[in-house]
């Protein structure tokens, strides 16, 4: 088991010095946006913008205190759900997409449950939809935790993140004119130790907010190199590489690349270069298998590493792994 796929966790990327503790119920207007009166006992239902990709919140009504606990729950996820306040507001919850119901889990966690339609949101529009969820429900005082499930399962994203119990300080937003939603995650990157001449593991925190995948993001740390402190690691990826299109589907990722990519470096070799790229795709959840083309057409010098043109892991090109030494 690689390192990301031990470690990967989504955790906080802290974009200002407020932060919104909602949970906590501490008071705070890091995301004063509209103009409607803004108290003490202000209560946040969150929505997109008009292009959603940001999320931002509008006033709504403080639950009764004297319902019981899942009726207050209730009352507010009447709230998320109805219409907005503003033309240039949307809710999060778009039509077509069904909560099956809500309760609260053996561990104390709200759990809110959805149909599988819930599978068909977007990558940005289901992060923004999760998080303004768990930040408006997290304002109710006896709500520390929301769990998503679908179809009476935890939510799995990407076929093997489960995001599991989530707390408002998990979705922390910026505070200029627009609150873009974000949030730091580690990818493990591969590139060639100077000791061993072998493929070494170095795991990075990069911001990821929706708008690109995974896979994108790993390519661009392979094309970036080495970080300054990475002095133990040589780049692999040679100069001048561009990538031409990224895609993936049933767990295969596509690489399309220029011409330079052929240019190998000496110290590196074609070998390495290539499982640098397959070794830190596969070690995304859910990716098995990578294809790698050249100006969209396949080369004799990469399609000789692949089985009917893909390209799987090779644990024994990867420092402490060649003897079955796995971390953790």
């Amino acid at each position: 088991m690689s390192v990301f796929r031990k470690f990967f966790l989504l955790t906080v990327i802290i974009l200002s010095a407020t932060a919104l503790s909602a949970c906590s119920n501490e008071q705070g207007d890091p995301l004063e946006m509209q103009n409607y009166a803004v108290g003490e006992d202000t209560f946040k239902i969150f929505r997109t913008d008009s292009t959603q990709s940001s999320l931002i919140w509008e006033s709504g009504e403080v639950p009764d205190p004297g319902l019981a606990r899942i009726e207050q729950v209730k009352q507010v996820l009447r709230e998320l759900e109805s219409a907005t306040l503003s033309d240039d507001t949307k809710k999060l919850l778009p039509d077509g997409i069904f909560m099956k119901d809500t309760y609260f889990g053996q561990d104390g966690q709200l759990i809110i449950n959805f149909s599988k339609s819930y599978n068909s949101l977007s990558t940005v529009g289901e992060l923004l939809l999760r998080s303004g969820y768990v930040k408006t429900l997290c304002q109710l005082d006896f709500v520390d935790y929301v769990e998503f499930y679908v179809e009476d399962s935890p939510l799995i994203l990407r076929g093997e993140v489960v995001p599991g119990l989530m707390k408002s300080t998990d979705f922390v937003d910026n505070t200029g004119d627009t609150t873009y939603f974000s949030q730091e995650v580690e990818l493990s990157v591969y590139f060639v130790s100077r000791a061993e001449k072998m493929l070494a593991i170095d795991i990075r925190k990069v911001t990821y907010d929706g708008t690109s995948s995974y896979e994108k993001l790993v390519t661009d740390l392979l094309l970036e190199g080495p970080t300054e402190d990475g002095t133990e690691f040589l780049p692999t990826v040679p100069e001048g590489t561009v990538i031409n299109k990224i895609t993936s589907t049933d767990g295969i990722v596509y690489v399309d690349v220029n011409e330079a990519f052929l240019n190998y470096r000496e110290d590196i070799g074609e070998e390495l270069t290539i499982y640098s790229i397959v070794n830190s795709l596969c070690d995304i959840p859910g990716i098995m298998k990578v294809q790698i083309t050249v100006n969209g057409t396949s080369r004799k010098t990469i399609d000789k590493y692949a089985q009917s043109g893909l390209i799987e892991r090779r644990p024994d090109l990867i420092v402490n792994e060649k003897a079955g030494d796995v971390n953790g």
